[in-house]
């Protein structure tokens, strides 16, 4: 079951035509479904009842999506100062908040200890010392898990991938127990857990055992040599279908990797450390909850192809561009295939391509587009190149809908800048 489906030719969120949205607030446009976030959430907390589940705001930190993962019982995976800001403004507390990057400044690091989070996530040992300094300042004791490097190869996209030996991210996991041992000669710091996080948009299991089974003979380790260690956080990265639309049936095919089967894999191998789990899915949440909505400008035909130029692209949604990604485009209103055509973007850039070689009907300048499955990395890596406004977001639940961020405008773009006095 998915949000989106055609209902008398016409493509639905929920209770709510497209079409209508994007008549009503003009395109681009992303729209998301408060129910699908809904049921992507649940089957987390169903398999895996006592740990916590940190939603990754890093996929989508739009205050209204979080503040519902927040409403359904989440936590909150933050990499950023204003991430952290966003969660404390959904509500989330400090001791359901954990502190991610690999590159935090002291001003970000001060925010986390004076928002009482649960662990601030230490990406290095160079990384100790600063946290140290800025806890003795403040006059605090902070809670300090280190993000260990297992090693591990995810099978993902060489972009995503970031447990493997050469990845910029954590602490090798044969230099563990030496970056404990720094962390606990400093008074200011507490260990409390150990973090791992391998890649994203990962779709098979193995990896995830591999990593866990790696983490578990670690912490007893740990364990044994008087640690009082109280968490496992062992990341995020489930990955989505993203061609289970093709044929523009959402239930095409499914993702082999469930919640479910994460947690059968995986509990059997912790349940004996007596640490409290910590899971970091980002993109299975919100990703199949978001379309991102644009308009035809015109057809371009060519000597080679036909290309459909829309109104957005890279500067909305960059992942086609940045990593060949493929997203469904789907017509707003059914119409039987007419051609074959690229689908690209109006911005500068040979790249902005959103698809290639796609089977669509005799679209026309006017018509408009959903590009679906774009809720996670969509407004999160979005940016005002070609100097673009960036889109108005909606949120719908049944067949209510509320503009949750308004569109950016031309005269916005230039609130801040000033012409120096030359």
């Amino acid at each position: 079951m998915s949000a989106f489906a055609y209902r008398d030719g016409d493509l639905y969120c929920e209770g709510v035509p497209l079409a209508h949205l994007a008549m009503e607030v003009g395109e681009p446009l992303y729209v998301y479904s408060l129910d699908e976030v809904e049921r992507r959430y649940r089957p987390y907390a169903d398999a895996f009842p006592d740990a916590l589940v940190c939603y990754a705001y890093k996929a989508n930190s739009s205050l209204a999506l979080c503040a519902w993962l927040h409403r359904l019982g989440a936590g909150a995976d933050v990499v950023s100062g204003g991430e952290l800001r966003v969660a404390q403004a959904a509500g989330v507390p400090g001791h359901r908040t954990v502190f991610n990057g690999n590159g935090k400044s002291d001003a970000e690091i001060a925010l986390a200890l004076e928002g009482d989070v649960l662990s601030i996530n230490a990406d290095a040992v160079e990384e100790l010392e600063r946290i140290a300094a800025i806890a003795e300042r403040l006059g605090r004791r902070a809670p300090v898990s280190i993000r260990v490097n297992p090693g591990v190869d995810p099978h993902t996209h060489r972009h995503i991938a970031t447990g493997v030996t050469s990845s910029q991210f954590g602490v090798a996991i044969a230099e563990a127990e030496d970056a404990y041992a720094q962390l606990a000669s400093f008074p200011s710091l507490a260990a409390v857990g150990i973090h791992c996080h391998i890649g994203s948009q990962i779709t098979q299991l193995g990896p995830f055992v591999e990593t866990v089974d790696l983490l578990a003979d670690l912490a007893r380790r740990l364990l044994r040599q008087g640690y009082p260690l109280r968490l496992l956080d062992v990341g995020g990265g489930l990955g989505i279908d993203y061609g289970r639309w093709q044929g523009a049936d959402p239930d095409a095919s499914h993702s082999p990797l469930t919640p479910t089967a994460l947690a059968d894999a995986l509990l059997p191998r912790v349940r004996d450390l007596g640490l409290r789990l910590l899971l970091e899915p980002g993109r299975s949440l919100v990703a199949p909850a978001g379309v991102l909505l644009g308009q035809v400008l015109h057809l371009k035909r060519g000597a080679d192809t036909t290309r459909v130029v829309l109104d957005t692209g890279m500067n909305a949604l960059i992942r086609p561009s940045l990593y060949e990604a493929y997203h469904a485009i789907l017509p707003v209103r059914a119409a039987p295939t007419a051609m074959t055509v690229d689908v690209v973007g109006p911005n500068c850039e040979s790249s902005d391509v959103v698809g290639r070689g796609r089977a669509l009907p005799a679209l026309a300048s006017g018509d408009v587009i959903a590009i679906m499955d774009s809720g996670a990395y969509g407004y999160a890596l979005a940016s005002n190149y070609n100097s673009r406004p960036r889109p108005a977001e909606v949120v719908v639940r049944g067949e209510r809908w509320w503009i949750t961020r308004e569109a950016e405008t031309w005269d916005g773009l230039l609130h801040g800048q000033r012409l120096p006095s030359v």
